[in-house]
């Protein structure tokens, strides 16, 4: 039986500049790599500027990339860590399933707080969360110190619904997919998928009002400095053992964002003296 959801999620696919959700046939395709695609030629322009000049390559030198360049550029763009050498496993499958969900369980602020900061509401398209999901994926560490530390980032990034679909479908996981396609997509709310091996954890990161309401200068530059370098802050979080990392980088990010806003505040107060003061003289 057809899954009628399903199928219309995957008509649509997405602009890699601006994001926007359109038709397949709406899209133009990047004419070099044959893999970006654009809405507008101005936002194939933005896009290569911006990023996809260091990773845009025709397919016959993709093929000539080595193993280690391949994974180099991978890492640069989404952060995927090449698998490192594991000690043999001793447990049972179930039992690593186990702690897979009692890990995401311990995780999961610190992983809704990075999907959440990953997608820079204030500077995002209304639409953005309804049709992407944040995905992040897990590898088993070798000789883990901790529980915490059982699993290391192994990659995350923000996916358009087509991308999750079309990655479902080559793990084969269409009984995953037919659930996952039914789940509510809606602008106050994100979804997050936790991935190991194939094993798929999902839940959601409810965006209250006041968080969606936050548009000014002064939140623009807090939700921008969460968003830096957002794939390499959370490795570090993971990497700390620390589930409630996520809570000092915040206080520490905000504290700086207040900060500069004081700072260009100041900076501004003078400025507007200055030209009080040089208006009597004339």
């Amino acid at each position: 039986m057809v899954d009628v959801k399903l199928v219309e999620l995957s008509a649509k696919g997405f602009c890699n500049g601006c994001l926007a959700t359109k038709l397949w046939d709406e899209l133009k395709i990047c004419s070099r790599c044959r893999n970006a695609r654009y809405c507008s030629k101005s936002c194939q322009k933005a896009h290569w500027k911006k990023t996809h000049k260091q990773f845009c390559k025709t397919p016959e030198q993709a093929k000539r990339e080595s193993d280690a360049e391949s994974w180099n550029n991978v890492y640069k763009e989404f952060g995927h860590k090449q698998t490192s050498m594991l000690t043999p496993v001793t447990e049972s499958l179930d039992e690593q399933v186990d702690r897979l969900e009692n890990w995401v369980e311990e995780w999961k602020s610190t992983l809704s707080s990075w999907a959440f900061w990953s997608f820079n509401i204030p500077a995002s398209r209304e639409d953005v969360l309804s049709n992407f999901s944040f995905v992040f994926e897990v590898q088993r560490r070798a000789e883990p110190p901790s529980p915490a530390h059982y699993f290391e980032m192994h990659g995350a990034e923000i996916m358009h619904t087509s991308e999750v679909i079309w990655l479902f479908e080559q793990l084969k996981r269409h009984e995953y997919l037919k659930h996952w396609s039914h789940l509510p997509r809606r602008n106050d709310l994100i979804q997050i998928i936790v991935m190991w091996k194939g094993h798929v954890i999902d839940f959601t990161r409810q965006i209250n009002d006041r968080e969606l309401r936050k548009k000014g200068p002064d939140a623009r530059l807090l939700y921008d400095a969460l968003a830096k370098d957002w794939i390499d802050e959370l490795r570090k979080a993971i990497d700390s053992g620390n589930p409630d990392y996520h809570k000092q980088f915040y206080n520490v990010t905000f504290g700086e964002t207040a900060m500069d806003v004081s700072f260009r505040a100041g900076v501004e107060s003078m400025r507007k003296a200055t030209e009080q003061i040089r208006g009597q003289k004339v």
